[in-house]
């Protein structure tokens, strides 16, 4: 069965890979850019929440709503890189002389 030439297994190939990018887009630009990533979120889901639109479409924007979250930075509380001077967690002794220690790289030659 061919669809414009193309064959039914062509196109289902390039529909998953095309659905695979995005996701890993959309993960990559979550991690590098949250800021970003949290404001584009929030405007489409507005734009989808609209009462001009069907409940279909209202109930995705509502799902596509961003979680209220806390900001970031040191005393946050997020605990998630234990370098804040207000986490529990952190080590004072060994990460003053772990900033001040510098180790040179080697490279070594593999025939």
């Amino acid at each position: 069965m061919t669809l414009f030439g193309y064959t039914l297994y062509d196109v289902l190939q390039t529909l998953i890979i095309a659905i695979i990018l995005t996701m890993s887009v959309l993960h990559v630009t979550r991690k590098l850019a949250p800021k970003w990533a949290y404001g584009r979120q929030a405007a489409l889901a507005g734009l989808l929440s609209r009462s001009s639109r069907p409940a279909l479409i209202r109930r995705l924007g509502q799902f596509m709503q961003p979680a209220l979250t806390a900001g970031g930075g040191c005393g946050s509380g997020c605990n998630t890189c234990a370098s804040c001077e207000s986490n529990p967690d952190r080590d004072t002794s060994t990460s003053a002389s772990q900033a001040t220690e510098s180790k040179p790289l080697k490279f070594t030659r593999h025939i």
